[in-house]
């Protein structure tokens, strides 16, 4: 009896324990919220240790308190790779077991399609910025106009049920039934309530991606789509010095990442610091004005990379 009584109570111990840890977790960063002058030095210590991390193993990028700090990592990445994927519209992947068809010389560096970076505010909403991005690219290489396009069409009006707690690749919903305008549909960063009156003036043809939606494509191949269509969208795995990332070529990556978090966008490339060129979406305060250098391969920069035709 006494034997049941202490194991009772070593669960009931344990329940207390997971339900107390992420709620002290909370309040802390509640307290700090509410105590600006320490969250900024608590930052700040973050920083210092990362810089010191740097100067010690001679990396080539620098890190800064920027605005993207002000949230914590899994508000900005929801990239959901574990999700169903809708691919009614999906076309043939790029490569196949041929190898590319007509592929061309690529020079050493190359910069494609990009239209001026947004910021996705502390919604999880990095997979509608991505798909959005890369159609207003493709809009800007084949049509020679810079649209804005609405993400908040996609949090809200999308059928999987995916918003601010994360989606996946959405092209399918600009084929069908497309994309409206952002002055129709504004941006909220909120699981605002769908707005079914806007009218949808840009479609695509199709997607597909360069390979295939588990894998990191080679460095050739991401090369040739994005000297071919101009940009792809891709996932990556985004963790604190991605988050904190000024300038230069980001090389600290993880040996074994597990899995990609954050969707961004990939415009070009430059052989000489061995490094993509990415557009992230966290405003234009991140990173080199809203870019970003990350070394070839790097934290599984590529992941399930994609394409559009427009």
């Amino acid at each position: 009896m006494k034997k049941k009584w202490f194991l009772g109570l070593l669960v009931v111990a344990i329940v207390a324990v997971f339900i107390a840890v992420p709620a002290l977790q909370a309040a802390q960063r509640g307290d700090l919220d509410k105590d600006p002058v320490a969250k900024r030095a608590k930052l700040q210590a973050e920083i210092e240790a990362m810089r010191a991390e740097i100067k010690a193993n001679g990396y080539t990028f620098t890190v800064g308190v920027n605005p993207a700090m002000q949230y914590d990592l899994d508000q900005l990445c929801s990239l959901r790779t574990d999700l169903p994927l809708p691919t009614m519209h999906m076309g043939d992947a790029l490569i196949n077991s041929e190898g590319i068809s007509g592929a061309e010389a690529l020079p050493a560096s190359f910069i494609g399609y990009a239209t001026s970076i947004k910021d996705q505010g502390s919604c999880g909403s990095c997979w509608a910025f991505a798909t959005i991005g890369l159609m207003e690219s493709m809009i800007l290489k084949n049509g020679g106009i810079e649209v804005n396009l609405s993400e908040q069409n996609l949090v809200s009006c999308n059928p999987w049920d995916w918003g601010c707690n994360g989606g996946y690749w959405a092209n399918d919903m600009l084929v069908s039934p497309g994309a409206v305008m952002e002055t129709c549909f504004p941006y909220t960063a909120t699981d605002a309530p769908c707005i079914t009156t806007c009218p949808y003036p840009y479609n695509i043809t199709s997607w597909a991606f360069i390979t295939t939606d588990d894998e990191v494509p080679s460095t050739e191949s991401i090369k040739q789509a994005i000297y071919t269509y101009g940009a792809v969208q891709t996932g990556i795995y985004a963790e604190s010095y991605f988050q904190a990332y000024t300038g230069g070529v980001l090389n600290v990556c993880r040996k074994r990442p597990r899995y990609s978090n954050h969707a961004i966008m990939l415009i070009g490339w430059d052989d000489a610091k061995g490094a993509w060129r990415l557009k992230n979406s966290w405003g234009t305060g991140w990173g080199e004005s809203g870019y970003m250098w990350i070394k070839y391969g790097c934290n599984l920069v590529g992941y399930a990379a994609n394409y559009m035709i427009y």
